[in-house]
């Protein structure tokens, strides 16, 4: 007997799934380009991965939650009080392609 049935594990898997993106290329682009400069190129160079990383993430979500990477990326170059307030300026970037409980809940952690 099995345990799932492949119809429920194939509808569970698209609620969960990335496949319908609501954002379009070309509205990341202002967000990519802001967290890239914020990166820089000392941070690039130290984390070519994360520089990678921020070019090629497919939405909004997976930027926003690459902030944190960032953050620990920046706190060696800057130390960590700069790096937060350094990734938190490009917050304001971000308007409009996510929830808005998700940004506000970013700010009330300042």
């Amino acid at each position: 007997m099995r345990w799932f049935k492949p119809g429920l594990r194939n509808s569970i898997s698209a609620l969960l799934g990335s496949e319908v993106r609501t954002e379009s290329p070309e509205s990341l682009e202002p967000v990519r380009q802001a967290m890239l400069e914020t990166l820089g190129e000392d941070g690039s160079r130290l984390s070519p991965r994360l520089k990678h990383r921020l070019n090629y993430l497919p939405d909004a979500h997976a930027l926003w939650f690459a902030r944190s990477e960032m953050v620990s990326v920046l706190s060696r170059l800057h130390g960590e009080a700069r790096a937060v307030d350094m990734v938190q300026s490009i917050s304001p970037a971000f308007e409009g392609l996510l929830p808005k409980a998700l940004i506000e809940s970013a700010r009330a952690r300042r």
